[in-house]
């Protein structure tokens, strides 16, 4: 039984299996896009084989995967290989009636994300953006209501000058979206500087704070996270300590 399951072991840990699973991966995005086209249903048949092909194969390799590790709770437990033997679990999932063909091809895309479990580098990247989260979460929190401010503002003053994108917190929450994406945000201040001339006061603070600042703060903590570096939580920590000493 060890050598059994060291045989899928060696296979699941070779560079050349890994090559292929990538290479089949990168083939399933070819055929998503290509699916995509008005095809000859001549054409059509040959690349439902190929839909086909690919599906076996990922449900070939994820057996593999799961022999390899010895047991199904200590595969299970590893969080990536949940994601993939769902993806793969619903691509087995027949789909005959024409209502379902967005959903196919939807499934088709999803399953290019499996690049993600297969190249460590990108499963770094991805527990990195996880671990960000708790952080980065207070800091657009606190973008919230600088912007929930600056939407209330400008309901009072701006309201009746431009009610499309004033007339009430929600038409300006999505404005101040706009705003701080700088997608033609000139011309929005512009409906209102007859009327407001200092109203620039308005829009270029609202810009430094959240789409500057704010915005910045939260590169500089994904940044200081995938680095490894000391991050905010830590220096309150040692602040603490060092105030207790």
């Amino acid at each position: 039984m060890n050598s059994f399951v060291a045989f899928f072991l060696k296979i699941r840990n070779s560079n050349i299996f890994s090559g292929i699973v990538i290479a089949v991966i990168v083939a399933s995005a070819i055929y998503a896009g290509v699916s995509s086209y008005d095809i000859s249903p001549e054409y059509t048949v040959y690349l439902d084989l190929f839909d086909y092909a690919i599906t076996l194969f990922f449900l070939i390799e994820i057996i593999i995967r799961m022999i390899s590790e010895r047991s199904l709770i200590k595969f299970f437990s590893d969080g990536w290989n949940i994601f993939d033997f769902l993806i793969v679990t619903i691509s087995l999932v027949p789909i005959n009636n024409i209502e379902s063909v967005f959903v196919a091809r939807l499934l088709r895309i999803i399953r290019v994300l499996r690049i993600i479990t297969v190249v460590p580098a990108f499963r770094h990247i991805i527990d990195s953006l996880v671990k960000t989260i708790p952080r980065v979460g207070f800091i657009a929190l606190l973008m919230f209501i600088f912007m929930y401010v600056w939407g209330a503002i400008g309901t009072m003053f701006f309201g009746k000058v431009d009610p499309e994108n004033w007339g009430n917190i929600g038409l300006a929450l999505i404005t101040l979206v706009q705003v701080a994406t700088y997608d033609d945000w000139a011309n929005i201040m512009a409906q209102v500087i007859d009327v407001y001339p200092y109203a620039w006061i308005f829009f270029v603070s609202f810009i430094i704070i959240n789409a500057v600042i704010l915005l910045n703060m939260v590169i500089g903590v994904i940044v200081d996270v995938m680095t490894g570096g000391t991050g905010i939580d830590d220096l309150l920590q040692k602040e603490k300590e060092d105030s207790t000493n």
